[in-house]
């Protein structure tokens, strides 16, 4: 029990916490920008465990439950934002006496610092750590498959295919990917002499791999790359989301706190880098998964704005909390449903 607590627990708390931390200050920055009085601001929910109260009247905290964390600005009623009925309201210091566009930028905060946190990780990473590119110089050939059988060996570098400059292995395997049973031209370097085959594609493969280099890259050109790779990681985990949801992808592979705690402790046993390429990952999923439209969830929130701005007046009482019922119910499905997945992960 003292291992797991310290292999898995802790660090999972730790990094969990970072990330809650950011998310909640962007809506608390930009809350205070605006003018709003943010009376609580908790890392995790249920009972306080501790905390202080700053000099503008905010409650720091942390609480029981560390599975998130909630702002509490003026004119709340709950952590999910729903509007006070009472006439003890100051309007100039109430989040739901905001303008339309207040609001949303105020809801759209959260998930942007954890955009902008995971931006500036991945620089820090690439500049100090370095950036790991995966170059066409072959480091494994399978003798089984049609690349060894025409002649390609560890140690050549490739440098066309089909006429198209090759200039990362990511590259090569685009063209592999569209040519799938068809026979594709390989221009490659061996020693000092450009040589060419031609390989035939079999199930998307022709049996290499490329080689793994890692360098250090300046500020400049970290910003220049660390933008590609947000921009690919988000385009990734939409994919794999809309895959889901259209059953071409096992919704088996969604993992909730089990599975992150003990993605955690791997990462973190890891050291200081792979604990940071963790945190990047989590954090750009965080402020992803917030945006999605769904009652409750900064998003979703978002879409009740739309329709207020299309109708040109709130949504009535009653539909609203049918809203946050439905939210409600679609988190709570999704939490267990990604929880037994974690369980039955113990039984394979």
């Amino acid at each position: 029990m003292f291992e797991i607590l310290i292999n898995n627990i802790i660090p999972f708390v730790v990094i969990l916490t970072v990330l809650v931390f950011v998310h909640e200050l962007g809506h608390y920055s930009i809350a205070r920008y605006n003018g709003v009085k943010v009376e609580v601001f908790s890392i995790g929910f249920g009972k306080e465990l501790f905390g202080f109260t700053d000099t503008s009247g905010t409650r720091w905290k942390f609480s029981l439950v560390p599975l998130g964390g909630y702002v509490k600005m003026h004119g709340d009623l709950d952590e999910a934002s729903s509007k006070k009925k009472t006439k003890n309201i100051n309007p100039d210091e109430s989040f739901h006496e905001k303008t339309l566009n207040q609001r949303s930028w105020i809801l759209f905060a959260g998930p942007a610092a954890n955009f902008i946190f995971s931006f500036i990780v991945l620089i820090f990473i690439n500049t100090y750590f370095g950036y790991s590119e995966n170059i066409p110089r072959i480091s494994f050939v399978d003798k089984e498959k049609s690349a060894f059988k025409v002649g390609l060996r560890e140690g050549d570098t490739i440098i066309e295919v089909n006429k198209q400059k090759i200039n990362n292995f990511s590259d090569l395997q685009k063209v592999i990917s569209s040519n799938n049973n068809r026979l594709i031209e390989i221009n490659f370097i061996r020693g000092d002499k450009v040589k060419s085959v031609s390989v035939k594609v079999e199930k998307n493969i022709i049996g290499i791999r490329g080689t793994l280099v890692k360098k250090k890259l300046s500020f400049i050109s970290s910003i220049t790359k660390s933008s590609e790779q947000i921009v690919n990681f988000l385009k990734l985990t939409i994919t794999g989301v809309y895959e889901i949801i259209t059953g071409t992808r096992g919704a088996d592979e969604l993992g909730g706190p089990i599975r992150i705690a003990e993605l955690s402790g791997d990462f973190w046993q890891k050291g200081i880098e792979s604990t940071l390429w963790f945190m990047m990952i989590i954090s750009l999923n965080l402020g992803l998964i917030n945006l999605f439209p769904i009652p409750m969830l900064d998003g979703g929130h978002l879409l009740l704005n739309l329709v207020e701005f299309v109708n040109g007046k709130p949504l009535n009482q009653k539909y609203l909390e049918l809203a946050h019922t439905f939210g409600f119910f679609i988190l709570i499905s999704l939490m267990i449903f990604a929880t037994y997945n974690d369980i039955s992960r113990f039984f394979d």
